[in-house]
């Protein structure tokens, strides 16, 4: 298996990788859900509790329009998004012009 270096491709791998976890993660969940029961449901290791809460949320859809026009009331947000793309194969050289480049890893907390 080729391995490599790079840390947009280890990225890519990483969020497969999750993706298959989530969906595993969602089908056991859809079992339980299934079930129509709350409480312990018990296994070896773990246990799974399964609870049902009510809340309240605000419907901003019974405001009244001269609030909802109102740019007063909004604020600007900035989202940074990294996704990953599938490189085409015969774009691959230009990884190894640019393997022996360092990368920093910035975290975030």
């Amino acid at each position: 298996m080729f391995m490599t270096r790079s840390p947009a491709d280890e990225l890519a791998n990483i969020r497969a990788k999750i993706a298959e976890l989530r969906a595993r993660e969602t089908a056991l969940e859809a079992r339980f859900i299934e079930m129509n029961d709350t409480g312990r449901f018990v296994g070896f290791s773990y246990d799974v509790v399964v609870s049902r809460t009510a809340y309240q949320v605000f419907d901003i859809s019974k405001l009244p329009d001269s609030i909802l026009n109102d740019n007063r009331f909004y604020a600007t947000k900035h989202v940074t998004s990294i996704r990953t793309e599938p490189r085409d194969e015969t774009d691959a050289f230009m990884l190894a012009q640019t393997a022996g480049e360092e990368f920093d890893v910035i975290e975030h907390h």
